[in-house]
């Protein structure tokens, strides 16, 4: 992406989180973020250069063998630094059942040191791995990102299990960034071809729910996210079809237990949305469709939940009957 352009969404979205924190622009933060979105223009496709998967298949062999055999006891910074670059493999052995699981799995077994859970967040935050081709057509680009965010997922809740690494400012570069990936994230692929898994709405759902689960973001950071959701889940322009919004859901469902302010605002934003469409001419495109069709599944999804505030079950009761 054009370091200016980003350079000033970044600022743009600072100064939305400083105006939230201050305690304004409660009402018009829809009108806010949605302006931002808008404004984000899709430029002409460059090719995505993909990291040589070349001798990482025998790493990734090597540390599967030890993990299966109980023989491995750590991973090297230098391993570690060999297998980051290619969570954007197309390849789903390097990518997925590889690098993702060797580092997953890593955690799990407490391979990993603190310092070195910090090494693969300051890796994977910085702007060329997580905004990789971010404003242009689909592209194969996806797959660096969207790990990207799983595997911030999985650090956050490395920390959440007392691992302890995420400083003050390491949390507070994480909101700013992902705030940033949301509003610019249009790929809602989820298993493609022969490349598999690129899934990045799931991931998302998976980032956010651990951000929503920690008690040191503030309330304001956390609306931010919940409102930038909502704005970028409303003008995508392809379905959601592999449980994204079911993942999505969960997210909902959490964090609206957590405090009112998030009940309300869910509220605002949904009977906002639907007023948005009633006053809408009829659909007559594939994207018009496909952008209603989305917000059909992601209310099915909800209402399945029993866990929701009674608010909000009730308006999803008769915003269904409405639908059916």
């Amino acid at each position: 992406m054009d370091k200016q352009k980003l350079t000033t969404l970044k600022a743009n979205v600072l100064q939305l989180r400083q105006h939230i924190r201050a305690g304004d622009l409660y009402q018009s933060l829809p009108q806010r973020i949605g302006y931002l979105i808008n404004q984000i223009e899709i430029v002409p496709a460059t090719t995505v250069i993909a990291v040589p998967d070349g001798d990482v298949l025998t790493l990734i062999n090597q540390l599967h063998k030890g993990l299966d055999d109980g023989t491995l006891r750590e991973i090297t910074d230098e391993q570690l630094m060999q297998l980051l670059p290619h969570l954007g493999s197309l390849n789903p052995a390097i990518r997925d059942s590889g690098c993702y699981y060797l580092i997953n799995e890593a955690f799990q077994q407490q391979l990993l040191s603190n310092d070195q859970l910090g090494l693969i967040f300051d890796t994977l935050i910085q702007d060329q791995q997580l905004f990789a081709h971010i404003d242009e057509p689909e592209n194969d680009a996806i797959y660096q990102r969207s790990f990207t965010v799983l595997i911030l997922a999985i650090l956050l809740y490395a920390d959440h299990a007392s691992f302890r690494f995420m400083t003050t400012a390491r949390l507070e570069q994480l909101v700013q960034q992902f705030t940033v990936y949301l509003m610019l994230e249009r790929d809602t692929r989820g298993f493609i071809g022969t490349n598999g898994w690129a899934h990045a709405y799931t991931h998302i759902g998976n980032l956010l729910e651990e951000l929503g689960e920690d008690a040191r973001l503030t309330r304001a950071d956390k609306l931010m996210m919940l409102a930038t959701l909502i704005e970028r889940y409303q003008r995508l322009d392809q379905p959601l079809i592999f449980g994204e919004p079911e993942r999505l859901s969960s997210y909902l469902a959490m964090i609206t237990s957590k405090d009112d302010v998030y009940t309300d605002y869910l509220l605002m934003a949904l009977k906002r949305w639907h007023q948005q469409l009633v006053m809408q001419p009829a659909p007559k495109s594939e994207v018009a469709w496909t952008r209603i069709f989305n917000r059909n599944r992601l209310l099915e999804a909800m209402a399945l939940h029993t866990d929701f505030p009674t608010d909000v079950s009730d308006y999803l009761d008769e915003e269904l009957e409405f639908l059916g």
